[in-house]
């Protein structure tokens, strides 16, 4: 879409002096309203402030160009411009042409957007979609526009609600009419949304590619690190940190955190700076980084899909920490969002791996191989990993062996820097000594032998040596079952409950029954997922 020339359009607003060339000004913006995104708002409302109020007030397309400006590159106020879009909408009427209608409420549903309210937004970009479907005859040249202008920002608002399945369909339509029919501004977000779906999905070069779609639409260098091209930002750096480390990841940051202040973006990118943290080995500053991206969804309307991958990554700080039992306070609160691109299970089956419950760990990921490709191969990597530990410990070689080699194959395909995190090196370096011997593509003999040697340290838990019998009574007591009930709803008799105490006390190093407790509780033993 070609750009607007707003020198022009400013040159005709300073030299106009009457109600006739104030009203040629007037005709003029109304011709390229829409393609001034990328400009700054302020420049457009001195424009429409400077003619006389009786020549647009009761327009209800000048009216929404107003208010549409306060989503521009620079404007930090996004909640100014609300008012003008009832002001605008309070002007529509039934022979209001359909296309202004449609606009308003596309341009209507991008601010609210922009603004976390996530259901008032749907509901005008579902007002907008039913009146250019309508009967109502909306001109080819102005049709395509808005089919694309539409398809944007529903893709946008079911992405922040964690649809990635309708939003890629959207975002996939909107890119193909992207070069003709959206701004500049509009195309980054296309391409950046796009980019961000295949990501959490796991398909980091199908990411890339949109990544540099959206530094290929010749949008300004200001655009480039506006909101516009949050998405893309984010996601090359969330790619970079696992394929390249932090080193380099550490070069993006700025450029990340210019382009999400004060946007709908503003959340995923603080989570995208506190994986950082965690990735380069300081949990406590990315919790504190976590804490800043839950306030800044405080006032979302329904939290975004970012809530999820937040808390998430939260369990994984505590992990971090050696700090299970907080851990499993966080992940009790976790569902797993569409295709597991948030997966608790994982987190789960890690936390029963280091207890030494390696039955628990199988049957934790169960939910995960049931999805099969289904799943984001982003985080099904450590699904297999897991899976593949948990089966050698428990002497399934083969098992562990077919596992593991999907594991490094996933890995090598995304070509991830370090990944195998959540099993400790002794096992890991036992499961690659074993896929060394076997015969593997080229890419994962490079992964394998770069893993070599690979240090993991993960604190050794207190619950190795507890039998399924003694994991049962543990979780009874921290649900606060006295040793009769204990006893009855396992079907044995008091003094066996109390001869299995004593074996927990001493496994778990405890001398009492309220240590007993915490303890329990602090080692995840109140979940019940393995069978009995």
């Amino acid at each position: 879409m070609a750009i607007a020339d707003t020198s022009t359009l400013e040159r005709a607003f300073s030299a106009a002096n009457t109600d006739e060339t104030f009203a040629l000004a007037l005709n003029e913006l109304s011709t390229v309203w829409p393609q001034l995104a990328g400009i700054p708002g302020s420049r457009i409302r001195l424009m429409l402030d400077s003619a006389p109020h009786e020549l647009w007030h009761s327009d209800p397309w000048l009216v929404t160009c107003y208010a549409a400006s306060f989503r521009s590159a620079e404007s930090t106020s996004l909640v100014a411009a609300l008012p003008y879009f009832e002001a605008a909408r309070a002007l529509l009427v039934p022979t209001t042409p359909a296309f202004v209608r449609a606009t308003h409420h596309v341009h209507h549903a991008a601010a609210l957007r922009s603004l976390g309210r996530l259901n008032d937004a749907f509901e005008a970009i579902t007002i907008a979609s039913s009146i250019a479907e309508g009967d109502d005859l909306i001109p080819l040249a102005k049709r395509i526009p808005i089919t694309a202008e539409i398809a944007l920002q529903r893709g946008a608002i079911l992405l922040h609600s964690g649809d990635f399945d309708r939003a890629k369909t959207d975002y996939r339509l909107a890119g193909s009419l992207a070069e003709t029919n959206l701004s500049a501004a509009d195309q980054l977000e296309v391409f950046g949304g796009l980019a961000l779906i295949q990501y959490l999905l796991g398909d980091f070069d199908h990411a890339l590619s949109y990544v540099a779609r959206a530094e290929s639409t010749g949008a300004s260098p200001a655009l480039r690190t506006s909101r516009f091209n949050a998405p893309a930002l984010v996601t090359e750096l969330l790619i970079t940190i696992n394929q390249r480390g932090a080193d380099v990841a550490e070069n993006l940051i700025p450029r990340v955190q210019s382009a999400i202040a004060d946007s709908d973006w503003e959340p995923l990118g603080i989570y995208a700076q506190a994986y950082f943290e965690l990735f380069s080995g300081s949990p406590h500053e990315g919790l504190d980084q976590l804490r800043s991206a839950l306030h800044s969804l405080d006032e979302w309307q329904p939290a975004s899909f970012v809530y999820s991958e937040i808390t998430g990554l939260r369990a994984a700080a505590f992990l971090q920490l050696s700090d299970p039992g907080a851990a499993w306070d966080v992940l009790a609160q976790l569902t797993p969002t569409q295709h597991h691109t948030v997966c608790p299970s994982r987190l789960v089956a890690h936390l029963r791996l280091v207890t030494g419950d390696f039955r628990g760990t199988l049957e934790a990921l169960r939910d995960c191989e049931a999805l099969g490709d289904a799943h984001s191969s982003r985080t099904f990597a450590d699904v297999y990993l897991l899976k593949a530990a948990a089966s050698l410990a428990l002497g399934g070689e083969e098992k562990s062996d077919v596992a593991f080699d999907r594991a490094l194959r996933l890995a090598a395909r995304n070509r991830m820097h370090s990944p195998f995190r959540l099993v400790p090196s002794d096992a890991v370096q036992s499961m690659l000594t074993r896929a060394s011997a076997r015969s593997q593509p080229l890419e994962v003999g490079a992964l394998i032998k770069r893993l070599d040697g690979m240090t993991v340290n993960l604190r050794p838990q207190d619950s190795f040596a507890l039998s399924d019998r003694e994991r049962a009574i543990a979780r009874e007591l921290v649900r606060g079952s006295s040793s009769a009930q204990i006893a009855e709803s396992l079907y044995i008799s008091v003094n066996t409950v109390k001869s299995h105490l004593k074996n927990i006390y001493r496994k778990l190093g405890v001398t009492s029954r309220a240590e007993a407790i915490h303890k329990s509780r602090e080692l995840g033993l109140q979940v019940e997922i393995t069978r009995d």
